[in-house]
């Protein structure tokens, strides 16, 4: 896959999660709970990566004995933790708390990669992190009028934490396996066990709020399930063949640009001119991340295998 190619899907997940806080919250308004939002969004899920797979032919590797609990800690993670962890979360701090969790994600990404992956992690990469998490906070404080950060129960705002670390562990987790399965099996492999492990959990509010469940409702699972998963979770997972776990996590700064401007066009929620601030540091900082320092690092790199060569 073309770089360029891969940029522009990167680009659509984006704008399709930005879109995912508005599905939300209006499911959130409609009645269901967080619990019924996520069984429902992931049991179609499941179908839809099962169906691609089908119609696709694509070969579906069995998990090896010795990767099987990692794929299942990548489901627990991926589903339940990370999607419960906010949902469940948002309700004991302000709106405008959501976006800045989100915005830690790429920082975890980064520390447990460092670790876990030895992947190099210069000045310039923390720069464009530094950045962009700036820029998210002018979205956040600034982008919409009336915005506040509060937190009204200490115990919502452990839980909602829970999100970034829990999303790390996932992407870290499949950059280690998806060179070895491929985008595809892994994401249907993954989110089929996390949807199980669900299941015991959230059948019962699920069976007892569905029938709740209108036609404009169901629009929106179904957006949350094919397009901010089945296709989102796909091209992550492809992203992650390609590049570093740092630089595919930096894309995630992009969702609290986009949101505001889904909750304009969707729920007429107003903006500011601070929107254009924080994006373009958001921007900038992304930039920083995904071109400045991965040339750095390719021309440090050169340069030492040139001094190597005289030295011969």
């Amino acid at each position: 896959m073309s770089r360029r190619l891969l940029y522009g899907l990167m680009s659509l997940v984006v704008l399709m999660w930005g879109g995912a806080f508005v599905a939300i919250k209006f499911l959130l308004i409609e009645g269901l709970s967080a619990w019924t939002i996520a069984l429902l969004r992931f049991g179609l899920t499941v179908m839809g990566l099962w169906i691609v797979v089908i119609a696709t032919r694509t070969p579906m590797p069995v998990p090896e004995r010795r990767h099987r609990p990692w794929i299942a800690l990548m489901g627990l993670c991926g589903v339940a933790a990370y999607h419960l962890a906010l949902n469940f979360g948002e309700r004991y701090v302000s709106p405008n708390v959501a976006p800045l969790v989100i915005a830690a994600m790429p920082v975890v990404v980064a520390i447990l990669a460092t670790f876990l992956l030895h992947e190099h992690m210069d000045g310039v990469k923390w720069e464009g992190i530094a950045l962009a998490i700036a820029g998210v906070v002018v979205l956040v404080l600034w982008g919409t009028p009336g915005a506040e950060i509060s937190v009204r129960n200490v115990t919502g705002a452990a839980v909602i934490a829970i999100s970034p670390i829990a999303w790390a562990v996932y992407t870290v987790l499949s950059k280690r396996l998806v060179e070895k399965y491929g985008a595809l099996p892994l994401s249907t492999w993954a989110i089929t066990t996390g949807t199980v492990l669900l299941v015991p959990f959230a059948i019962v509010p699920t069976v007892r709020e569905i029938g709740a469940a209108g036609l404009e409702a169901w629009a929106w699972i179904a957006f949350l399930a094919f397009g901010c998963t089945v296709f989102a979770y796909v091209v992550w997972f492809r992203a992650l063949q390609e590049l570093d776990a740092s630089r595919v996590a930096a894309w995630v700064y992009f969702v609290p640009l986009v949101a505001p401007v889904w909750g304009w066009i969707v729920l007429r929620e107003p903006v500011t001119p601070f929107l254009g601030v924080g994006g373009v540091m958001v921007l900038g900082g992304v930039i920083l991340i995904e071109r400045v320092s991965p040339q750095m690092v390719a021309s440090r790199e050169a340069d030492e295998a040139v001094a190597q060569a005289i030295s011969l």
